[in-house]
């Protein structure tokens, strides 16, 4: 073989060798090339960039605006004593037509006025009749003047319940029931209404009332009816307070008790109403002594305080005896702000009982609107004296003390 043939025939070797390489070449690139993803499951780009290790937060929830306090609430008690209807107030309030009273009360209704709760002890029962001492009774419309003049919560609780016995309380309760109080207080038609806790609403707030009497003068309750007066018993006292608590805001008591006359509370007053504070009564309301008593604020020992006017003495009566004149209107303005409720003020308003000669001119008048020209011509001066201005004065100031209310400062007139 000639060199020209050597020489082609190594050319083809190393141009098949190159040829053979390259192949190889290509098909290792080809199977390590990374297989495309499947379709559907491609990587969606991302538009954040993250560094490693943290992780996004979420945008924070703007603050809830904070909601009002609202506004406080101010709520009005007034309360009254005995509203004693002896039979000449009722022969002296006699009409062509029947009877109206409402002359009595016209001098006090703007102490009433626009009170949330005002209170009056009805201390003889409404049968329609001029109960004459001892058996005292009035008619019917007495409950219609009282209304008309402001009161709204009217108690029957009292010693003379059972003066026209079981008949006569019966038909002074079915009166009084309809007559459009807001409560009807201690004494009952039916064992049901005995047994159903008195609360009352205003503004928002339940107002508990519980009431209690200290005896019926000699008289005993039906023996198959012993709930239709509420008597005072100190375990029913304390079962009626823990029944009651938790239905109402805040707890008022009314209590007859006392000695009649006395101008200081008896060692039972203030026994009973130490009971009555250390389980959570707010306001003592007290009657039957004819006169006024002093104001109180007692303690428990958790701090707690319960206002107690031991005795409101007469609103309105027939009586001779010149301390008897002298009543008073409790007061009691309270607040409440955001479920808490505080008395902001209270005390007493003096009234004076006023009669002439034959009961004209009978009506019962704050203190401070009294004056000379009419004590001159009171009846009382022909069984006490001195009866004046100065004796009342200082009765008022002498048993009420900082409790005294003027009725003329307190409200500008």
């Amino acid at each position: 073989m000639g060199k020209c043939e050597l020489k082609i025939s190594a050319t083809r070797t190393l141009v098949s060798f190159l040829a053979a390489l390259i192949c190889a070449v290509l098909f290792l690139c080809a199977c390590s090339a990374p297989a495309p993803p499947p379709s559907g499951t491609a990587e969606e780009p991302k538009t954040q960039t993250e560094e490693p290790g943290q992780e996004s937060k979420p945008e924070p929830e703007p603050e809830p605006e904070p909601e009002p306090e609202p506004e406080p609430k101010r709520i009005r008690i007034v309360a009254a004593g005995d509203n004693l209807l002896h039979n000449t107030l009722s022969i002296a309030s006699r009409t062509d037509n029947g009877y109206d009273f409402s002359p009595l009360y016209q001098f006090i209704e703007p102490v009433l006025k626009g009170a949330d709760l005002a209170f009056i002890n009805q201390e003889v029962m409404l049968t329609g009749e001029e109960g004459k001492y001892p058996l005292l009774a009035a008619p019917f419309e007495v409950a219609d003047a009282l209304k008309q003049a402001g009161f709204n919560v009217i108690n029957l609780a009292t010693n003379h319940a059972m003066d026209k016995g079981e008949k006569g309380l019966k038909s002074c309760l079915e009166y009084v029931s309809q007559a459009g109080f807001d409560g009807v207080l201690g004494a009952f038609l039916t064992e049901e209404a005995a047994n159903t806790p008195a609360v009352i609403e205003k503004q928002g707030v339940r107002f508990g009332f519980l009431s209690y009497a200290y005896g019926l003068n000699g008289y005993s309750l039906p023996k198959d009816k012993p709930w239709m007066v509420s008597l005072i018993d100190e375990q029913k006292i304390v079962k009626d307070i823990q029944e009651i608590t938790p239905l109402c805001d805040y707890l008022i008591v009314s209590m007859h008790w006392g000695n009649e006359y006395e101008t200081e509370p008896s060692k039972r007053q203030r026994e009973l109403a130490q009971l009555l504070c250390d389980h959570g009564v707010d306001l003592v309301i007290g009657h039957h002594p004819h006169v006024l008593q002093p104001v109180e604020v007692l303690k428990n020992q958790s701090g707690e305080q319960t206002i107690c006017a031991y005795s409101l003495g007469n609103l309105i009566s027939g009586q001779h005896k010149r301390a008897a004149m002298l009543g008073g209107i409790l007061e009691i303005e309270l607040e409440v702000t955001s479920g808490k409720i505080a008395p902001v003020s209270f005390g007493v308003i003096p009234v004076v009982t006023h009669y002439g000669n034959k009961m004209q001119g009978v009506a019962v008048y704050p203190l401070s609107e009294y004056s000379d020209e009419l004590i001159a011509v009171h009846a009382v001066r022909q069984y006490e004296s001195p009866v004046d201005m100065a004796y009342f004065n200082h009765l008022a100031s002498q048993v009420l003390g900082k409790y005294e209310l003027s009725w003329a400062m307190e409200h500008g007139k």
